[in-house]
């Protein structure tokens, strides 16, 4: 068994993946409204906002673990245009679809409305988010990868 070499504590087994519950722009809605507003699935959901619909697909953003070779994941909400949203549920189409990132993945700072494309794999897999490239924090985590130590700060954010 390994220990981190800053802490001192073993983060094997630890849960790697978050699962945020709800796009921000579902999320800012008073609870009571919601039901009249927006549909949510455990994938998908539509938010109608005034005169239009707005799309949300969920989908897994990896960061990559150096340490051991695995990664973090963040399972999150990824707008995109209606197309491609009946596409995507359709499992149909191979290149990647563009959409925005539309939640705030904490603790990374002003992360909705990152531009990422979206790339189908298996069916029972959630599409893989991959962060458009921006000079945001997030966006080096996963094109650099994050230590060991820094997924267990992560799980941290939300015990």
């Amino acid at each position: 068994m390994s220990f981190c070499a800053l802490c001192g504590e073993s983060h094997a087994g630890e849960t790697r993946q978050l699962h945020l519950l709800l796009p921000e722009p579902i999320f800012r809605i008073e609870e009571a409204d919601r039901d009249g507003r927006a549909w949510v699935g455990s994938d998908s959901a539509v938010l109608r906002d005034r005169e239009q619909e707005r799309f949300f697909v969920r989908g897994l953003l990896e960061l990559p673990v150096a340490d051991d070779a695995g990664s973090f994941g963040y399972s999150t909400w990824i707008e995109v245009d209606e197309a491609a949203f009946d596409a995507l549920r359709e499992s149909r189409r191979n290149e990647p679809f563009a959409g925005t990132l539309a939640s705030e993945v904490h603790p990374y700072a002003f992360t909705e409305g990152l531009p990422v494309q979206i790339h189908l794999r298996d069916v029972d897999v959630l599409p893989l988010v991959e962060l458009d490239d921006a000079d945001h924090e997030l966006v080096r985590a996963q094109r650099n990868g994050i230590s060991a130590h820094r997924a267990h700060e992560l799980v941290a954010t939300v015990a």
